[in-house]
């Protein structure tokens, strides 16, 4: 017997419901780690040139001109603008999709099988698309059973 349209629908916009949330979570973070990885090192490096101009110890404007090139390293290193990029489009991706599958769930359509077909092409084309991993501690289990 197969599960009704319907229900397959409502269990992918569950399934990218949660996948948005998880990357809109990942975004959150590299917001903040932003202040310290992209701010920070601007503000050292902004103190330390105008340290150049006043008696302040040498060994101070070293050691924030350090901290400051540690910093942008490892925001350059781990490549973390690109890696916001591509969370932002797979939030957007998955909110759309979310949308199309609750339309199939919440409406009776007469050619519902065949969006759902289509939908699910795209999400497939997503998942393969991604550039970055969703962790799947951090995701409910979505296995579906169409």
């Amino acid at each position: 017997m197969t599960e009704p349209t319907e229900n397959i629908a409502a269990k992918r916009q569950m399934e990218c419901c949660q996948r948005a949330l998880y990357f809109e979570s990942r975004l959150r973070f590299f917001s903040k780690t932003n202040w310290i990885t992209v701010i920070v090192p601007s503000l050292l490096g902004v103190i330390a040139g105008s340290a150049l101009f006043s008696s302040i110890n040498s060994v101070w404007l070293g050691v924030g001109t350090l901290i400051a090139a540690l910093l942008t390293a490892i925001h350059k290193g781990l490549d973390c603008d690109s890696h916001q990029s591509e969370c932002r489009r797979l939030v957007q991706a998955y909110r759309g999709l979310e949308t199309r599958y609750r339309t199939i769930s919440d409406l009776k359509l007469d050619n519902a099988s065949k969006l759902l077909v289509d939908i699910d092409e795209q999400l497939a084309e997503l998942k393969e698309s991604q550039l970055t991993t969703a962790d799947s501690r951090w995701l409910n289990d979505t296995k579906d059973d169409a």
